[in-house]
């Protein structure tokens, strides 16, 4: 009994992948979201080419290649910057080891031993705001400021979570956040906290 494929092939015969065949089939990306990104939107270019007009971050990973680096300077700023970012977070197991192009060491970055409060400051820490460098990404940063909040209503349920914690704990946040069976997100103290003085406000 033939396959799926051998039927299909015996079904079309002419059927072959050719270039013309495959772009055919390309996936063309239709903006019908925002209507800032839709009217600057350039339908002959790529997604990404797309996005780095538009001044938008097309991944959140890093540039894996494909991509010439026009200003060596600028990249080089930003690794280190990114480097002094990452060196800050390390922990007292950690390290990093900074080499030359031939290979030999440079430097070596040990992480520090730091307290829970340190690390629970460090992940609450809000990141540092970024200038707008094109006049698409001001109008969608007026766009996001501009939205109604919409106010949120607590459940009875979050309630009696709440009323549980406080009658348990009182005002020992840091106890809070270790007790796996009434907080179970493991939601830190500051977010314990500023959640519990908004449900009993």
């Amino acid at each position: 009994m033939p396959t799926v494929r051998k039927r299909r092939t015996i079904k079309t015969p002419s059927r072959k992948v050719t270039r013309k065949t495959a772009n055919k089939h390309k996936r063309k990306v239709n903006v019908i979201g925002n209507k800032i990104i839709r009217e600057n939107w350039d339908k002959k270019a790529t997604l990404r080419q797309n996005y780095a007009r538009l001044g938008l971050l097309q991944s959140l990973n890093g540039v894996t290649g494909g991509i010439e680096v026009k200003n060596e300077e600028e990249l080089m700023e930003n690794e280190q910057r990114s480097l002094e970012e990452l060196a800050e977070s390390l922990t007292a197991e950690q390290g990093i080891i900074q080499r030359d192009d031939a290979g030999n060491i440079i430097n070596v970055i040990v992480g520090k031993v730091k307290s829970k409060e340190e690390l629970a400051e460090i992940m609450e820490r809000d990141p540092e705001p970024v200038k707008a460098k094109t006049d698409v990404v001001r109008a969608l940063e007026a766009q996001a400021a501009n939205v109604l909040k919409v106010e949120r209503y607590q459940s009875d349920g979050e309630l009696v979570w709440a009323a549980k914690l406080v009658e348990k704990y009182g005002d020992d946040y840091e106890k809070m956040f270790w007790d796996r069976k009434l907080n179970p997100n493991q939601q830190t103290a500051k977010q314990l906290k500023k959640r519990i003085a908004a449900l009993l406000a």
